[in-house]
């Protein structure tokens, strides 16, 4: 003889418990996501800062080698700017770049201030890069 037993009502309560993980899990996903990505933005960035600090260098120094070959006397000359060094970056030179000279121990010495900008990117997007320097080289 067999016994038959009612049937139970399902409840569900093991399929609460599966959502709950599956929410969690989602949830922990998309939070290893966003930091990956936010690691790959600060990497990027600090590339763009290197690269136009080079570009800061580069500028300088085409400074100093156009003002040594021909230096002249009033407002250092005509530095042209540089476009499309690397990476798409523009060096100009803003400003008047300054020109004083010296007498030390009888030597005349020439003291040259360069203003040096780099830029890259249109201003208020995440690719904008923009570094300033202020070069001193002395010639004597």
């Amino acid at each position: 003889m067999s016994v038959q037993r009612a049937p139970r009502k399902q409840r569900g309560f093991a399929l609460i418990g599966a959502l709950f993980v599956l929410v969690v899990l989602a949830a922990l996903g998309a939070f290893a996501v966003r930091i990956n990505m936010t690691q790959q933005h600060g990497a990027d960035l600090d590339l763009q800062q290197l690269r136009a600090q080079a570009a800061l260098n580069t500028g300088l120094e085409f400074a100093a080698t156009r003002l040594l070959v021909s230096p002249a006397t009033d407002n250092c000359g005509n530095l042209a700017a540089l476009a499309n060094i690397s990476a798409g970056f523009q060096v100009t030179f803003p400003g008047a770049c300054t020109r004083v000279q010296y007498l030390v121990n009888g030597v005349q010495v020439t003291v040259y201030t360069i203003n040096v900008t780099s830029t890259r990117g249109v201003y208020g997007t995440p690719e904008f890069v923009r570094r300033d320097l202020v070069g001193v080289r002395v010639v004597g």
